[in-house]
């Protein structure tokens, strides 16, 4: 089986380079991880055609994934490509037939092997070089545009195509390694905050032994008393934007604001909302009405003075607070990122596939983000900033 090149010069400039080159670093990381033997052994069943094994086939559909290819037609380009084939130690690439049949094939019994491979993937890279003190989990969803009659997609919430089906995934990631933790397919109709207890728990299954605190960072379409709960019962921390009903708009002028930094002012107060098991902590944040926030920060406009309320159960000052979830703000640039896997994952394998193909391939997707993710902080990061740290003041 061929391994790729063991020495290799890497030089720019050269007209006749290939456009996958970079690849070659990729696969560097790929073989360090021993990814093929990994996906072979995971995902291990009998085939008629013994050309390519379990482990090939899965890297040929991860690789014009992280390239970027948006169709299966596109992947003609890579069967072509020797350079591309030497670079990544593939003997050749598949045919798009050949990769159709192969994932139906795959994911009536590949889907649980791939997952719990993900899993221990994630937590090898999480746990190195030694386990985080605390986790931070941003959740939050985003809407799938489909066309045509993909199976389970719904008319729902979509800002993007209104009218038209879509699916409405639910996502959490890491906040501070930026690692994508743990997701879930959901039709285009399902509420924003549906199925959260059961995307946390999961997450939970997750946490490396050695890890001492947890903090949740959410949008006001998490604002539910049942999240609250869940979490106060697992003792962790969160911070989420609160949903301005009018009880908490009467509150808002009748506040006294200080002003910790120019052009911000803050004030807190206790409320308990309606089905809620106790009074809550609420931070207000109020900016003069000239600035432009984005639609995310922008939830309430009073005078001459835009408004932010938070909900948390941390004991943090107002200002720390508020920056502790601006941070979250990076989260809305990795579901882009994401969504160009998830796009090019659409175009190329759900064209009217079978339930579980269709999870198969989600899973898949999330898979080589978290690959290209941890290729990119781990290898890459480390040689350029390798003592950078979140430079928070908790207090």
């Amino acid at each position: 089986m061929p391994r790729g090149p063991r020495q290799l010069t890497i030089t720019f400039g050269s007209p006749s380079l290939t456009h996958y080159g970079g690849a070659y670093l990729l696969h560097r990381f790929l073989s360090r991880l021993r990814l093929r033997k990994l996906l072979t052994q995971a995902a291990r069943f009998a085939q008629r055609n013994n050309r390519y094994s379990v482990g090939e086939m899965l890297l040929a559909l991860l690789y014009p994934m992280i390239l970027g290819l948006e169709r299966i037609e596109t992947t003609q380009l890579l069967r072509q490509n020797g350079v591309f084939q030497y670079l990544t130690g593939l003997p050749s690439y598949p045919e798009a037939s050949t990769l159709r049949r192969f994932l139906l094939r795959l994911t009536p019994r590949a889907l649980p092997k791939v997952r719990a491979l993900h899993d221990r993937l994630l937590h090898r890279m999480t746990t190195h070089p030694k386990p985080p003190f605390r986790l931070i989990f941003d959740v939050d969803s985003t809407v799938l545009v489909v066309y045509g009659q993909q199976e389970q997609a719904r008319i729902g919430y979509n800002p993007i195509k209104r009218g038209r089906p879509s699916y409405h995934p639910l996502l959490c990631f890491e906040g501070q390694t930026k690692d994508f933790w743990h997701g879930e397919l959901r039709s285009g109709d399902a509420h924003t905050a549906s199925g959260t207890l059961d995307l946390l728990a999961a997450c939970w299954k997750k946490i490396p032994v050695g890890v001492r605190s947890v903090i949740v960072r959410a949008d006001k379409g998490f604002f539910d008393h049942t999240l609250v709960e869940w979490l106060e019962s697992r003792k962790t921390g969160f911070v989420i934007v609160a949903r301005l009903t009018q009880p908490i708009k009467r509150k808002l002028a009748h506040l006294r604001y200080v002003t910790p930094s120019r052009g911000v002012e803050v004030a807190e107060f206790r409320y308990q909302p309606t089905r809620w098991p106790h009074p809550y902590r609420f931070v207000v944040i109020r900016r003069p009405q000239p600035e432009e926030p984005t639609a995310q920060l922008t939830l309430f406009k009073l005078g001459r003075y835009h408004y932010q309320v938070l909900v948390t159960n941390l004991a943090l000052r107002p200002l720390n607070l508020w920056r502790v979830y601006n941070d979250r703000a990076g989260v809305e640039l990795l579901i882009r990122q994401l969504e160009t896997f998830s796009g090019s994952c659409q175009a190329i394998f759900l064209e009217r596939c079978r339930s579980c193909c269709r999870a198969m391939v989600a899973r898949w997707y999330d898979s080589s983000y978290g690959i290209w993710r941890s290729h990119r902080t781990k290898m890459i990061f480390s040689h350029f900033a390798p003592n950078a740290r979140s430079a928070w003041r908790w207090e």
